[in-house]
């Protein structure tokens, strides 16, 4: 009997070629994916993979097992989902992938609302700070940027209005900032995986439209947000930061966050929904529906 976890590894493995991509795609350890692959071989009494280098290739035991393996695991999916379409009540796991800025706003309150309303339900998060953070074998994700290919069917919640800012302290130390022409005169923390060193940005002025900016050389970047508005909230330099984010920390640290050159807006960053293509569970679907939700009720 063949076990669905060895069969998952191995089709990864032939689609990757390679172990490290596998093993953070499903979520494991290189040593158990090189376990249940060497499980499935002696299952099949032969060797189904060969190494090269670093890359590893299906034999000609492989290929040939390949089509069946996924035939099997396609039917082993609508099997479930045939099953789920017969639940009336959302149970069941889900894995969520969560982009770190995130991690404190309207999307965790929502799932918190979600396992109170669905007992039965269980939700594991993950993280996410870039696109190649996403596993394979996720649900649901919320991701904050622009994408980048993947096997995900993607949905643009919205865009998240940013702005220049910077800690009253900082100001206080070095004066006002009043023209765009000062800023590179100014220590910047950078988020990397929006707006990194030396790439150009492009400010936006109501009357004036917009003006290309080369983000200064920082000290210090970093791809947690949540890091990022520390970094700023401490005096380390000015930022780029999302309305929101700000006005979340407002509520606690009123008039500490100023928006600097106010009138200019900073690029807006794409917030998306991604999930698997074709029929899903009615627990996704519900958490789908009511992630959309949220999002709107939370603007």
């Amino acid at each position: 009997m063949y076990d669905l976890n060895d069969l998952k590894s191995f089709v990864s493995v032939v689609e990757t070629g390679n172990l490290s991509s596998s093993a953070k795609h499903l979520g494991v350890s290189k040593s158990t994916l090189s376990r249940r692959i060497s499980h499935l071989e002696e299952v099949m009494r032969q060797p189904l993979m060969r190494r090269q280098a670093n890359k590893m290739f299906a034999n000609d035991a492989g290929k040939a097992f390949l089509p069946y393996a996924k035939s099997i695991l396609d039917t082993v999916l609508r099997a479930h989902r045939t099953v789920d379409e017969l639940k009336e009540t959302v149970t069941g796991r889900l894995t969520v992938g969560l982009f770190s800025g995130l991690s404190r706003s309207w999307a965790t309150r929502e799932l918190f609302r979600f396992l109170d309303d669905f007992p039965e339900a269980q939700i594991d998060v993950y993280t996410v700070t870039d696109f190649q953070d996403i596993r394979e074998q996720t649900d649901v994700v919320l991701y904050m940027g622009e994408l980048r290919g993947g096997t995900f069917k993607s949905e643009l919640l919205g865009e998240l209005d940013c702005g220049v800012y910077a800690h009253k302290r900082y100001l206080d130390q070095h004066g006002p900032i009043d023209t765009i022409e000062v800023l590179e005169e100014h220590d910047w923390v950078n988020l990397h995986n929006f707006f990194g060193n030396d790439q150009m940005s492009a400010l936006f002025h109501p009357e004036h439209g917009y003006k290309e900016i080369r983000m200064p050389r920082s000290r210090l970047t970093t791809d947690l947000m949540g890091f990022h508005l520390d970094c700023i909230v401490h005096g380390r330099g000015i930022g780029i930061l999302p309305e929101d984010m700000v006005a979340r920390r407002e509520e606690f640290h009123p008039g500490e966050l100023i928006r600097v050159l106010p009138e200019w807006q900073a690029p807006k960053l794409p917030l998306y929904l991604l999930y698997a293509f074709g029929h899903l569970p009615k627990r996704n679907q519900v958490l789908l529906t009511r992630l959309k939700n949220a999002y709107s009720n939370s603007k």
